[in-house]
This record gives C-alpha cells, sequence and structure tokens, in this order.
C-alpha cells in the first residue's frame, strides 16, 4: 500500500515538474500559457490513448499479456492483468466441481432434479429419464407439473410453497411412475432459493412390505382359530385335574401361554387392518367424547380392579372428535391399559382431554416406573419391549404403541411421549384444529 503511494507521488511529482518547465520555458519566450497548454493536450492525447490500449486489452475473449506500459499505466496493467488471471483461476476450478458435481449426479441411482422456486425445471439427471419419464433437451426450462400430470405431486409442491413441512424434516411423497411400472418415494429438499427433488425407486421395498402384511395376516387368522380350540381344551382339564395341584398347575401355565398368543394374534390382525389402509380415507363421523371418554373411564376401572386410582379430566370445549370410532377407541385403550399394567399398585392414572393452541389432545399419564430416554424412539417399534421379562409376566404383546401409531397417522395426528425416570410417563395423542 506505501509502494503504491509512493508511485503516485512520483508520477505527480514527474508531471507537475513537466509542466512547470513548460511554463518557465514559455517565460522565457514571452508565452508561458501556450507551451503550457501544450504540455496539457499531450498528456491528455497519452492518458486517452493508453485508456483506447486498456479497452481494447478488456475487450479481448482470450487472456494475453497486458500491453507494455511505462509509469502509472503500466501499474493499472499489471493489477488488471494478476485480477483477471486470479478470476480465470476461479472459473476454471468453477467448472471443474460443476463438471465433478454432474457425474456424481449422474452415478446417483435416484433420479435427481434441480427445481427454482416457480417448479421450473433448471437441470436433472439421466435417472430422471427412466423414473420419471423425462426429456433432455425439451423438459429443461418446463414446470416439473406440466411435464409429469400427478395431482398428488401437485399437492405436494403446494404444501412445500405453502411451507407446511418443515425445512429440516421435509416430508416424503409416495407415487407410481408416469409408466405405472415404479413406486417411487419423492423427497423435496429446499436450498437457497432452489430445491432438489430426489425420487427414488421402492417398488421392491413396497413389493416386499406388501408381502409381509399379507402374510402377517394371514398367520394370524389362521392361528386364530386353533387357538381358541387349544384354549377351550385346556380350560376344561383344569376343572378335570382341580384335585391335582401339580397337573392342575401345568394346565393353567399352559392356559396362561395360549391366552397371551391370542392377544398377540388379536393385535397382529388389528395391526395389519390398520396397516393395509394406507390409502385411507376418514370417516366423516363425529364421535361423542364426553361419552367415549365416561366409557374408557369404567374399562380402565374395571382393568385396574382397584388396584389403581383413576382419574379424569376433561375440557368443556372438547365436544366431539371427527374419525374411525373404532380405531380411536382401540388406540385410546391400548394407551390406558398400558398405564394399568406398567404402574405399580396404588399408583395414580389420569386420562386427560383439553384443547391446547387449537389443537385436541388426549393424554394418559402414569405414575409408574417411567422409560429411559434412550428407549423412547424405538416404544412404537412392533414387539419392541423396555423389560422382556415384565412385558410377560403382565401381558404385553409389544404392539400396542405400534397400533396407536398407525391410527395418529390416518387420522393426521401425532403421538408424543415423556418421561422421567421413577417419576412416571405421559403420552399425548394431538390431533389437528380440522379434526375438532
Amino acid at each position: 500500500m506505501n509502494d503504491d503511494k509512493n508511485f503516485l507521488f512520483s508520477e505527480f511529482f514527474q508531471v507537475a515538474f513537466i509542466l512547470v518547465g513548460l511554463l518557465i520555458l514559455g517565460y522565457s519566450i514571452g508565452t508561458p500559457w501556450l507551451f503550457f497548454s501544450l504540455g496539457l493536450l499531450v498528456y491528455l492525447y497519452h492518458q486517452f490513448r493508453q485508456l483506447t490500449r486498456l479497452i481494447q486489452w478488456l475487450s479481448s475473449h482470450e487472456l494475453e499479456i497486458p500491453p507494455e506500459a511505462d509509469g502509472l499505466w503500466g501499474e493499472v496493467f499489471r493489477h488488471l492483468y494478476r485480477i483477471q488471471r486470479h478470476n480465470r483461476q476461479r472459473q476454471e476450478k468453477l467448472v471443474q466441481y460443476l463438471k465433478r458435481y454432474k457425474k456424481s449426479t449422474e452415478a446417483m441411482p435416484d433420479a435427481t432434479i434441480i427445481l427454482k422456486n416457480n417448479w421450473t425445471i433448471e437441470w436433472f439427471n439421466s435417472k430422471s429419464l427412466d423414473y420419471l419419464g423425462l426429456k433432455k433437451k425439451q423438459d429443461i426450462g418446463k414446470i416439473l407439473t406440466h411435464c409429469i400430470p400427478n395431482s398428488n405431486l401437485l399437492d405436494f409442491l403446494d404444501a412445500h410453497k405453502k411451507k407446511t413441512f418443515k425445512k429440516d424434516n421435509p416430508a416424503t411423497l409416495s407415487m407410481l411412475s408416469p409408466d405405472k411400472n415404479k413406486v417411487l418415494s419423492v423427497q423435496l429438499i429446499p436450498y437457497g432459493d432452489k430445491f432438489l427433488l430426489i425420487a427414488r425407486d421402492v417398488t421392491q421395498m413396497e413389493r416386499l412390505k406388501s408381502i409381509r402384511k399379507v402374510f402377517v395376516s394371514n398367520v394370524s387368522h389362521e392361528l386364530r382359530t386353533p387357538l381358541t380350540v387349544i384354549s377351550g381344551y385346556l380350560e376344561t382339564f383344569q376343572e378335570y385335574f382341580q384335585d391335582q395341584p401339580q397337573i392342575n398347575d401345568s394346565f393353567k401355565l399352559m392356559h396362561q401361554q395360549t391366552h397371551r398368543m391370542t392377544s398377540i394374534v388379536q393385535d397382529l390382525l388389528l395391526l395389519s387392518q390398520v396397516e393395509n389402509n394406507e390409502d385411507y380415507k376418514l370417516k366423516k363421523e363425529y364421535i361423542n367424547m364426553p361419552e367415549l371418554l365416561v366409557l374408557l373411564k369404567k374399562e380402565a376401572e374395571v382393568l385396574s380392579s382397584g388396584k389403581h386410582t383413576i382419574l379424569m379430566e376433561t375440557d368443556d370445549n372438547v365436544k366431539r372428535l371427527r374419525g374411525d370410532l373404532k380405531e380411536l377407541q382401540s388406540a385410546f385403550s391400548n394407551l390406558i391399559s398400558n398405564a394399568i399394567r406398567y404402574t405399580p399398585d396404588d399408583g395414580i392414572i389420569t386420562i386427560r382431554c383439553y384443547k391446547k393452541k387449537k389443537k385436541i389432545v388426549f393424554s394418559v399419564q402414569d405414575t409408574g416406573e417411567g422409560i429411559a430416554p434412550h428407549h423412547l424412539n424405538h416404544l412404537t417399534e412392533r414387539f419392541y419391549r423396555v423389560d422382556v421379562g415384565r412385558s410377560r409376566t403382565t401381558g404385553g404383546t409389544g404392539l400396542g404403541l405400534a397400533i396407536v401409531k398407525h391410527v395418529m397417522t390416518h387420522h393426521k395426528g401425532q403421538l408424543l411421549i415423556t418421561s422421567k425416570l421413577n417419576k412416571g410417563s405421559t403420552f399425548e395423542c394431538v390431533f389437528p384444529a380440522s379434526m375438532g
């Protein structure tokens, strides 16, 4: 910086020295201002000529060595050349990065599309041709929904535009490919003022999921009848061998395990029925919540057999809930039976139904042993148990919360679980205001 200042001062004094010399020479002849004016014209012509050379050099598209120049203009040319060379190197690096990015996205097994905020297609990889039927040259610059006429995709994009989905937890859409040969899982990820749409082929996964559901449903149906017969015979044998305690105890244990298997089969059937309703259409049925809550409390008192205190807290603003009575009653009963099952005698079970920020909340709170934090995210998984030995003793099947989760999904709601060890747990079913 100091060198630049010194150079500018040197250039200034050099020009001033020449002009002063011309002025003195003009005084000696008797025409000082003529020589001074001629000097200024020559200086201005020199500046104009150097400026013209600069414009011509900057207009050239090739990275040429700057023109030779002395003094101030030489420094200008050298500085601009360094800046131009630095920019050209950065541009080459960006081109290399862009080529690498395109190669990496071409190698991806998923269809990848870059969209502008008005859903105009800016770029897509080759998998988009196979999965979504896009055409490489024709569809660039077009609106995505014009190229892929799918009402579900249109609703999905509208939901993102209305910011229904959170950026840190983007939702996914399951849809058929335009040729109907593939099941695609579509995800939309915002970045900057654009969106990245990723479509993954989940056909095989969906097929295996369907096979598993059918298998579970069929096996459960087939097991229900023989288990009923076995249970009936075991009850008869218990009565017949009442005077032989050792044999009677064996039949009693067998009957308990048969009853447990029957409970698992019933829960599997219910879970299979709930899961198979992926395209579930909510029944337009308004449930009388005060009546349902009274029924749930009576069922809880019967199940508890007087071992627990059952409390009920209701909100007068919650009169009804729109949904499937059978599914909701099953979900609420599962939460209550779990609370009773895992709360020690003399514990307190509190059933609440209230409004919170216009949403309807049904909650079950207990004073049981609580659940460790690392278990909370797994509680809604099939057959997941915090304490396997205790679950078997209390008769839990490990399917209740999985059923509740699916029921809440059908009703556009959410299951929230909070718990503290040695203090108890709270299970909340949160329904949107539109369900009220």
